[in-house]
């Protein structure tokens, strides 16, 4: 009973420190967007998430900033993006990261006007798969899957088919994918370990959009992506997001640039403009004409 009132008071902790950022996160989301539904759906997503409600709330904000930049929602029925809590080795506790979705991916990718279809696909062990390349035809990709005994994934492949009926074909073998794997941050955690099918699909999703047109707002959401997955770069009170910050109480100090290592002892500073005028002469360079310190 007491862990139920505890979870219950973290949401009702979580929701209204959303409702404090209600006014930033309209300013972030793309115009005419329901930050309301958006802040619904994270809390839905935290209801059914213990592990989500334990995340710091900041970090449940930054993530819900960075789906409204990015014109995408954390959670939901279309599930093209999700709220993920990762574990934070430096402060020890989890924090919620905006997961992109390979079904989020292959949509942004439709964005550009020029796909008509996009599929990726894991290859079984039993199923009957052939990829060849003819001078005449190009890539020749067959498939046909196993529904029984699937046995294991041996590859991952994506298709990309062009409104001119031009085609692009990617194929990553287990090794290759379990490379990638190995170098991200949480490759026996996380998204890796419960949903594996799908990081197969992402990754040679990735692949594939190296030579796909992207348009710039599906090329900044494949740079999030993969920075999830492989910075561990912990989210704090100090991070911002599109150039929205989050106060950290520190008060900001003018810094002068020495080009010149200081090895002597720290003088007394006489005047701001002397001081630049001596750091000037010992780098030969001009000296300033005004004092625009003040």
């Amino acid at each position: 009973m007491t862990t139920a009132l505890s979870r219950r008071d973290q949401l009702t902790a979580l929701n209204q420190f959303l409702g404090t950022k209600k006014s930033s996160l309209t300013q972030i989301a793309p115009r005419g967007a329901d930050v309301d539904r958006i802040i619904r759906i994270a809390m839905m997503e935290a209801a059914k998430n213990e592990r989500l409600v334990q995340c710091s709330p900041t970090s449940v904000y930054l993530a819900l900033a960075k789906a409204c930049e990015l014109d995408l929602i954390g959670g939901g029925a279309l599930h093209r993006a999700s709220l993920v809590p990762m574990w934070n080795k430096r402060s020890k506790c989890f924090d919620a990261e905006l997961w992109i979705e390979y079904t989020g991916l292959m949509d942004l990718v439709k964005r550009s006007g020029e796909v008509a279809h996009f599929k990726a696909e894991i290859v079984y062990e039993n199923d009957e798969f052939e990829h060849s390349f003819d001078l005449e035809h190009g890539d020749i990709l067959k498939h046909k899957k196993c529904y029984e005994d699937t046995g294991e994934m041996i590859l991952a492949y994506a298709v990309c088919f062009f409104k001119d009926g031009q085609r692009q074909i990617e194929v990553m073998r287990k090794d290759q994918i379990n490379r990638i794997r190995q170098s991200s941050r949480s490759p026996d955690s996380g998204p890796w370990s419960q949903h594996t099918e799908e990081m197969w699909r992402k990754t040679v999703i990735r692949r594939i959009c190296k030579y796909l047109p992207l348009t710039p707002r599906t090329q900044e959401v494949l740079a999030h992506d993969i920075k999830s997955d492989f910075d561990d770069t912990p989210i704090n009170e100090n991070s911002s997001v599109d150039g929205i910050n989050e106060p950290n109480n520190v008060t900001v100090q003018e810094n002068v640039i020495d080009v010149q290592p200081d090895e002597k002892p720290k003088r007394p500073r006489k005047s701001k403009v002397k001081d630049l005028v001596e750091k000037a002469k010992a780098n030969d360079l001009p000296e300033p004409e005004e004092d625009f310190t003040e």
